[in-house]
């Protein structure tokens, strides 16, 4: 069953219980108006019986009394009335006095008590000769009682007539509150029908980019909102996989390829050593040495992929370090590994919350890359200002088209291809900044070389010192 006939059903049925509850209750309200409308004028017949003088009724109950008055007016209690039937009972029960020719009135046990011992009035309904009667029955001052009666079915067929017309109104008030209910239901239920097309839809085409249109602020609007910025969570998610997947393969083919050369040279120097039993000890020292950078590079290479291919710089903790402190330390390492000219400049470097280790390692990787492609007879200059860190050589210099792909995965200059290295250092070093929302880039320097700028945003506080500059040789 659908949610629109559920809800057509509810509100349906809800609505015909609530016209059923009116019109049984008005059913009721009617019944005890006209109720007590007879009972009241019951009453007042009864009036001329219980209020009459002593002397207004015959001594003897019994004695026959055919409801005229005599001579006196006031000798007698008339028991004619144009719209009630009257009867006396004495003391015993019979039938003292009734009006001839009209039906004779049921006596039962209370009717019995009251005239034999008083009390209080009773009603009772009572059907006589196919009619519908109300019956009042009062004690008479000098014993006996009086019954005084009308008809009720004028009122019985008023209640029959109001019940049909009430009942026509609840049947008219239910179709036109299915009418309602089935408009409400089809204008409730369209946007979450949307969400049921839209999601089919993305089920069998994985078609993310569709959106439901949105025309309402209530809940369902709300809901449809939700949806619709899930779809946009979710191609951005896809899109960030496809392009995660693409980074993966290309990185396995790149590093299939960066893998192979190594270990190519690898084993050709070992089959040489093998197969070459007269091969002199000069040249086996210089395939020994050559053997040993390939494998240098080799473990290089590993451990970089590794670093590129796992999230341990992720979970390294984040802590307040000063940069200048942070990049001396870096610059002194290097010093002493490559023995060359490397100066410091220091102005106002500032505290910053990064992860250490991996902003030493992007330090380390630029400072290296400068080393790689400087001439040895020039310094490599370093300057931290603020967030800011730049390493400037004098190599060759990078193109414009080249500083575009120099951060990619394995690229590598027409420069740089005699080098060693794998490709990867300046990709590591984008990750490192991208991880703490910088920048890095390459632009040119004045006079020849490049300066690699690596820029963390929002320093925490700038370390007020005088401006240092040291010069390590």
């Amino acid at each position: 069953m659908s949610l629109r006939v559920r809800l057509l059903l509810i509100v349906s049925v809800t609505f015909a219980l609530v016209v059923v509850g009116c019109v049984f209750a008005a059913h009721v309200i009617a019944s005890r108006q006209l109720r007590s409308a007879t009972d009241q004028f019951l009453i007042q017949r009864a009036a001329r019986f219980t209020q009459a003088p002593s002397g207004a009724l015959p001594a003897d109950p019994s004695e026959t009394f055919d409801g005229n008055a005599g001579p006196d007016p006031d000798d007698r209690v008339p028991l004619a009335d144009p719209d009630a039937l009257t009867q006396i009972l004495s003391a015993n029960g019979t039938i003292t006095s009734s009006i001839r020719g009209q039906p004779t009135f049921p006596v039962d046990s209370g009717d019995l008590t009251l005239a034999r011992s008083g009390g209080r009035p009773r009603f009772r309904d009572a059907t006589i000769q196919d009619t519908p009667f109300r019956i009042l029955t009062v004690a008479l001052p000098r014993g006996g009682a009086a019954q005084i009666g009308r008809s009720i079915e004028s009122d019985n067929d008023l209640l029959a007539t109001l019940d049909v017309r009430l009942l026509l109104i609840a049947l008219a008030g239910t179709m036109l509150a299915a009418i309602l209910a089935w408009l409400i239901a089809r204008r409730t239920v369209r946007p979450i029908e949307q969400l049921t097309e839209a999601t089919t839809y993305v089920a069998q085409t994985q078609d993310l980019a569709n959106r439901i249109p949105i025309e309402r602020r209530d809940e369902i609007g709300r809901l449809a909102t939700s949806f619709n910025t899930m779809l946009v969570t979710l191609h951005d998610m896809v899109g960030a996989l496809n392009t995660s997947r693409e980074q993966q393969q290309h990185l396995v083919m790149d590093a299939s390829h960066e893998l192979r050369t190594p270990l190519t040279a690898i084993r050709t120097n070992i089959d040489v050593l093998i197969r070459s039993r007269a091969i002199s000890e000069t040249d086996r020292a210089e395939l020994l040495a050559e053997t040993d950078v390939e494998l240098k590079e080799l473990s290089d290479l590993v451990a970089e992929l590794v670093e590129l291919a796992t999230e341990t710089r992720v979970d390294e903790p984040v802590e307040r370090v000063d940069l200048g402190d942070l990049t001396e330390r870096v610059v002194a390492r290097y010093q002493r590994r490559s023995r060359r000219v490397i100066t410091l400049q220091q102005r106002e470097p500032a505290e910053i919350e990064v992860r250490t280790n991996t902003i030493d390692r992007a330090i380390s990787n630029l400072i290296d890359n400068a080393l790689k492609f400087s001439p040895s007879d020039t310094a490599i200059d370093v300057v931290v200002a603020g967030a800011r860190i730049q390493v400037c050589d004098r190599g060759p210099g990078i193109s414009t088209e080249e500083r575009r792909r120099v951060f990619d995965r394995f690229y590598r200059t027409d420069s740089a291809r005699t080098q060693p290295g794998s490709g990867l250092g300046l990709a590591i070093v984008r990750e490192i900044a991208a991880l703490h929302d910088g920048t890095v880039a390459i632009t040119e320097r004045a006079g020849g070389g490049t300066i690699a700028t690596f820029e963390l945003p929002n320093p925490t506080l700038p370390v007020h010192r005088q401006p240092k500059s040291t010069l390590r040789n």
